[in-house]
């Protein structure tokens, strides 16, 4: 994998492959509580650079709650941090590399763990802006020119990375995740 810098790197194609074996432990883990567990953010757009930090959302069957998937989260060793200023997504955080503490994986790649209710705004937002940009490579080339500003006026500070990142993104965000007519 080519670094970019120590906040972003090169996409790699790993990423889908460490997804895809986190899922696999979490669904059968989930049973019947999850409807769907999908990969988002950067790391799953092919091409696109990215913090090498995995973006995991667990989207609920319909009566599911979010206190059941958390009771198999924690048994998991996932932290409930609630929802973070950010209504239908719910956060977990992991104590150590090893969990989920379930599966033949050792130690798991880092990760972001969200829990959406069934018919979310949230998840409805990242499967769009995920699906979007995977389909139009420029809407990808747009998004790396916002990245690459973003890391500049970063200066190699992760948290001063991300809020430039949501400003200078701000109006791309939103022109991406409009509604569907708006971008055909």
């Amino acid at each position: 994998m080519s670094q970019t810098t120590s906040i972003v790197s090169d996409y790699d194609p790993t990423w889908r492959t460490a997804a895809a074996d986190l899922i696999a432990v979490l669904a059968p883990a989930l049973g019947s509580l999850a409807s769907t567990i999908h990969h988002v953010g950067s790391t799953a757009i092919p091409g696109m650079m990215a913090k090498p930090v995995l973006d995991i959302d667990i989207e609920l069957a319909p009566r599911s709650t979010v206190a059941a998937a958390t009771a198999v989260l924690t048994a998991l060793g996932y932290t409930f941090e609630g929802d973070k200023g950010i209504p239908d997504r719910y956060a977990y955080r992991r104590s150590d590399p090893h969990v989920p503490c379930a599966g033949a994986r050792a130690v798991w790649p880092a990760h972001h763990l969200y829990v959406c209710p069934h018919g979310s705004a949230e998840l409805a937002r990242h499967l769009r802006f995920r699906d979007r940009l995977r389909e139009s490579a420029a809407l990808r080339d747009e998004y790396i020119v916002i990245k690459r500003a973003a890391l500049r006026r970063a200066q190699g500070v992760r948290q001063v990375y991300v809020d430039e990142k949501a400003q200078l993104g701000a109006e791309f965000f939103a022109r991406v995740v409009a509604a569907e007519d708006s971008m055909r």
